[in-house]
């Protein structure tokens, strides 16, 4: 599956209650859900983008943003380009209201999670700010009994190294890292990986739904879905 399609198949294997928190410029994923939109899907996960993107733009006046070139539909004002955050050792995430208000997000899903998924983000000792914001989310792990944290990585990463480094995260046994999506539960449970994940913890074991590898059509891969979006519609 091409790069892009796996940014299609991360929005349609999560719900509207999950949330995808970005580091990166790039306009993939919001690319990804204008295709997506295009075929009818009208249910996507939160998106926020910690460190600014090149598609989106902010509206300072209702605190509020969308795609650039688009106007705000509270004022009518056009959005002005989110700032965009450099590979600096101090970001100052505060400074700017977007990206402020990012991380504010972040920090409020972190708290009320129950499900952490790290893609590839291996928590570089420079970024020292973000890593604290994280926490500041995350809280104390030994708090978090019913907590899951999983880490996906690049085949071959060093399993020990990142379990280090994302310890502060970590509730005892409480992890998973992959060196492939496909190996996620997001990926064997697509939409359903939470009720997956406590129903096994109940030792109601559901066998595994995986995400269909041998469809590379988008059009095809949304009506795969279909069944399970309609669900949730009901």
């Amino acid at each position: 599956m091409s790069d892009s399609g796996r940014y299609d198949l991360l929005h349609l294997c999560l719900r509207p209650k999950d949330a995808i928190f970005t580091f990166n410029w790039d306009p993939f994923l919001m690319q990804s859900r204008i295709r997506l939109a295009r075929l009818g899907v009208t249910q996507f996960p939160a998106l926020f983008f910690l460190h600014g993107n090149i598609t989106v733009g902010y509206c300072e006046t209702d605190d509020t943003s969308g795609l650039l070139g688009r106007d705000c539909r509270t004022c009518g004002k056009p959005f002005i380009p989110s700032r965009l955050l450099f590979p600096v050792e101090k970001k100052n995430y505060n400074d700017d209201p977007f990206i402020a208000r990012e991380w504010q997000a972040v920090r409020a899903y972190l708290k009320h999670a129950f499900w952490l998924t790290v893609f590839g983000y291996s928590a570089p000792e420079t970024d020292v700010e973000a890593v604290d914001l994280l926490k500041e989310g995350w809280g104390d792990p030994a708090e978090r009994n019913m907590g899951q944290t999983e880490i996906i990585n690049r085949p071959g990463s060093n399993h020990d190294e990142l379990h280090d480094k994302w310890q502060p995260f970590i509730h005892s046994h409480h992890f998973e890292i992959h060196d492939s999506f496909y190996e996620s539960w997001t990926a064997n449970h697509p939409r359903r990986s939470g009720e997956a994940y406590f129903n096994q913890w109940r030792a109601q074991f559901i066998e595994n739904n995986p995400v269909p590898l041998e469809i590379t059509e988008l059009p095809q891969l949304v009506e795969w879905f279909e069944p399970l979006m309609a669900v949730e519609s009901d």
